[in-house]
């Protein structure tokens, strides 16, 4: 099953990926994954989201915001301390939904193809539901002052270059790994291209078939590099002094679906539901809160038929980035 996450209202998704022999037509109501978030505090980030896009957070003030949101500058200060607090977590924000969709769209019995064309869907959509924001990043993300938040969107960034290059590797085989980061560039030039051309022509925004368009330039240009053997543009490298520091980090969104679907085999299987839908409610907040986190995996740890997996969650939690603060 697919799920997307509006960054506004719950609604219908009808989903069809033919190239991919994916044949799941999928009409599902969904709710939002980040259902617990105070929905003023949303509403907040969304609207900072906007102005910051089109004028910049630099020339964005706090009382521009309060008046985007319809509250009192004194009532927004009671939400966020400062505007760097409110960009922090409007970056959080955006990198969490994805991370999300991606980890519940996830599927093990397909192939690494048909969960990367999936994927490839997810980040598109994704883009252009958050397009304004997409296009800031863009332009003013070397010019943030704070060092952390330069740290976390680096760190974000960086992650999801290199599980794409993996996802490269996976499909082409290990011939393509001196070439997976020019097919990583190739792929994201794409997607910037290809939305920018949908926003200023108003296109169709299938994004099912956009991505199944892309996977195939992307094989087309893979092919090409394994025949040819060029000389990589990018080199291996570019992310060597990163290799220990981005380990591959599974969402913990992955145990939480493994848990619930053995919950059935625990003697108290109503216990350990409430458990995981308790977590699984925490781990979509913007910030979770470890004392949540710490109760709930205690929990699901002293079931029998979860315990292994519990241990594995916990230790996924324990690597997931910290949050700025």
């Amino acid at each position: 099953m697919f799920f997307f996450i509006s960054p506004n209202e719950t609604f219908f998704v009808y989903f069809y990926f033919p190239c991919a022999k994916i044949d799941f037509a999928v009409k599902k109501k969904t709710t939002r994954l980040v259902s617990k978030m105070n929905e003023k505090k949303r509403k907040i980030l969304l609207a900072a989201m906007k102005l910051f896009s089109k004028t910049s957070f630099h020339q964005t003030s706090m009382q521009q915001i309060a008046n985007a949101c319809g509250v009192s500058k004194g009532s927004l200060y009671t939400y966020f301390k400062s505007k760097e607090e409110l960009l922090s977590d409007i970056f959080g924000y955006y990198y969490q939904v994805l991370h999300d969709q991606i980890a519940a769209a996830k599927d093990e019995s397909e192939s690494f193809e048909e969960n990367f064309i999936r994927e490839i869907a997810i980040r598109t959509r994704h883009y252009y539901a958050f397009q304004e924001f997409f296009m800031m990043q863009l332009r003013e993300i070397h010019g943030l002052e704070d060092p952390s938040l330069n740290d976390f969107v680096r760190r974000e960034n960086n992650q999801l270059i290199k599980r794409t290059e993996q996802q490269i590797i996976a499909i082409y085989g290990g011939e393509i790994t001196p070439f997976a980061a020019d097919l990583n560039a190739a792929l994201k030039g794409m997607m910037i291209a290809y939305l920018g051309e949908i926003i200023e022509k108003e296109a169709p925004r299938d994004f099912e078939r956009l991505a199944c368009c892309l996977f195939k330039q992307l094989s087309a240009s893979a092919k090409w590099m394994l025949d040819e053997k060029p000389q990589p543009f990018f080199s291996a490298c570019l992310h060597k002094n990163q290799e220990e520091q981005y380990a591959d980090i599974i969402h913990p969104l992955y145990f939480i679906k493994k848990l619930r679907a053995i919950a059935s085999l625990e003697k108290n299987a109503s216990f350990a539901l409430d458990s995981i839908m308790v977590l699984e409610k925490e781990l979509l907040e913007v910030n979770p809160r470890a004392a949540i986190l710490a109760g709930m995996l205690f929990n699901l740890k002293s079931l029998p038929n979860m315990k292994s997996i519990a241990e594995e969650l916990e230790q996924a939690v324990s690597r997931m980035p910290e949050m700025i603060q």
